[in-house]
């Protein structure tokens, strides 16, 4: 006897069904793993940041902190107040990508001098912290009166 098949006796999937769905699954496997590495680096970047925002935040702190600056020396060059380097280093900081750079300065913007009830004219301090191979920049400012 004869056997003849039919397409309804066939069970099964065909070839290229399979191949398909190898072909989503691999899409669905690289996405994800693209996904965990932006993510990785996104987590890596925002450390970085916080690691260089809270040292030039606590490089300011160190001289603006409420008190008067006894620090500050106010001298001028051609009717201008002179900028005050209070930190100018570089140093490799843990937790921050080389090269890191630290700079505080102190500037007298509205002049040296007594204001008003024995307060001096506000002193402007600016810290600001360069870190990476791409050298990107954190600045903090405040000012403190002298």
């Amino acid at each position: 006897m004869k056997h003849v098949f039919n397409k309804s006796d066939q069970s099964g999937f065909t070839l290229v069904e399979v191949l398909v769905t190898i072909i989503v699954a691999t899409l669905f496997v690289v996405s994800i793993s693209q996904l965990e590495i932006t993510q990785s680096k996104l987590a890596a970047n925002a450390n970085d940041y916080n690691a260089a925002d809270l040292l030039a935040y606590n490089n300011l702190r160190t001289y603006a902190y409420g008190k008067s600056p006894t620090w500050f020396d106010c001298t001028y060059s051609g009717g201008n107040p002179e900028p005050m380097t209070l930190i100018s280093k570089s140093d490799a900081i843990q937790g921050l990508p080389a090269p890191v750079i630290q700079t505080v300065t102190a500037t007298a913007p509205y002049g040296c001098g007594g204001g008003s009830a024995g307060i001096g004219y506000p002193i402007k301090v600016v810290s600001t912290v360069t870190y990476g191979p791409s050298a990107k920049v954190i600045v903090h400012a405040t000012y403190a009166t002298y």
